[in-house]
C-alpha cells in the first residue's frame, strides 16, 4: 500500500487484512443517489479505504435534507448534492479517485455509462424512480456486478442484493416481464413489495390511508437521521461482504432487515412475504 494510504487506514488492519485493505483500495463503487441514504454511504466506503467512488444524483440540497442527509448544511442549500458529497469525499481522503454526475440515471445510456468500471452498484435514488432503478440493475446485470439497494425504515433499515445471475428487479417487485416501463407508476407496485416489513411504532402512528398515500407518491417518505443510518451501515457492510467474499450473500428475493427500536434484525423472503 502506498504510504498515505497505509497512515490512513492502518486501524482497519485486524478487521481486515492487509491484502483485503489493499483490494479495497483497488476497487470502484457506484453510488446512484447523493441523497440521505448515498451520502452517508459514500462517506463510510471512503473511510474504509475503497479507492474509486463514482456517485451521481441531479438534485440539489433543500431545507427538508436537514433532518439525514450527510452533507445538507445552511451552507450548501441549492447546491448539487453529487458535487457536495465529491467535495467532502475529497478533503477525507485527498489521493482517493472521486467522479461525481450531476445528471443521474435517465435512461438506459445512461445507467451503462454509470457501470462502466464499477465493482458494484448501489441504488440510492429517490422513492418512486422505479424505471430509473431498472435501468441500472439492467446494467448491473449485463456487466456481471451486483446491484444493492438499502432504504431506510423509521429506526432501521432493508437491504437487498441482486446476484448478476440471480432474480431482476422487475421480479422482485412483482412486475410483469413485459412492464412497459414508460407506464410504470407508483400504483403498479404493492406497498408490501415496498415496505415488507413495518415497525410496531409505525403502524401505531401510520394508518392504512397514510402508507397509501405514500406508496401512491402522494405523501413523502417519513424517515429520520437514524433510519437512514442504519441503511448506510447495512448497504456498506453487505457491499464490502460481496467484494472479499467473507459469507454468501443475502441474495433478492431475500432480504437484510434490522430496527434499533423493535430490537430486530432478521433475513425475509420477497416471495414468501407475497404468498409466492
Amino acid at each position: 500500500m502506498l504510504a498515505d494510504y497505509q497512515h490512513y487506514f492502518n486501524r482497519n488492519i485486524g478487521i481486515f487484512t492487509e491484502n483485503e485493505q489493499k483490494r479495497l483500495q483497488q476497487i470502484t463503487i457506484g453510488i446512484a443517489g447523493a441523497g440521505g441514504v448515498g451520502g452517508l454511504l459514500a462517506e463510510r466506503f471512503i473511510r474504509l479505504g475503497v479507492g474509486c467512488i463514482k456517485i451521481c444524483d441531479p438534485g440539489s440540497f433543500e431545507p427538508s435534507n436537514i433532518n439525514r442527509q450527510y452533507g445538507a448544511t445552511c451552507h450548501t442549500m441549492n447546491d448539487n448534492k453529487a458535487a457536495v458529497i465529491q467535495k467532502i469525499l475529497c478533503e477525507i481522503n485527498p489521493d482517493a479517485s472521486i467522479h461525481s454526475d450531476q445528471n443521474g440515471i435517465t435512461d438506459v445510456a445512461s445507467a451503462v455509462s454509470f457501470v462502466e468500471g464499477c465493482d458494484l452498484v448501489i441504488d440510492e435514488m429517490d422513492y418512486g424512480a422505479w424505471k430509473e432503478s431498472i435501468f441500472l440493475q439492467r446494467a448491473a446485470r449485463s456487466k456481471g456486478i451486483y446491484y444493492l439497494f438499502a432504504g431506510a425504515i423509521g429506526f432501521g433499515a432493508l437491504v437487498s442484493s441482486f446476484d448478476p445471475q440471480g432474480i431482476t428487479l422487475e421480479e422482485y417487485n412483482g412486475l410483469n416481464p413485459d412492464q412497459d416501463l414508460d407506464n410504470l407508476t407508483s400504483g403498479s407496485i404493492t406497498s408490501e413489495r415496498v415496505m415488507p416489513v413495518i415497525p410496531s411504532y409505525a403502524e401505531r402512528a401510520m394508518t392504512k390511508d397514510m402508507l397509501k398515500e405514500v406508496v401512491d407518491g402522494h405523501r413523502p417518505v417519513p424517515t429520520c437521521s437514524i433510519g437512514v443510518g442504519m441503511a448506510a451501515l447495512l448497504a456498506a457492510s453487505e457491499s464490502i461482504n460481496i467484494i472479499l467474499k467473507r459469507r454468501e450473500p443475502v441474495r433478492a428475493p431475500q432480504y437484510l432487515y434490522t430496527d434499533l427500536l423493535d430490537h430486530q434484525m432478521h433475513v425475509g423472503n420477497m416471495d414468501h412475504n407475497n404468498g409466492s
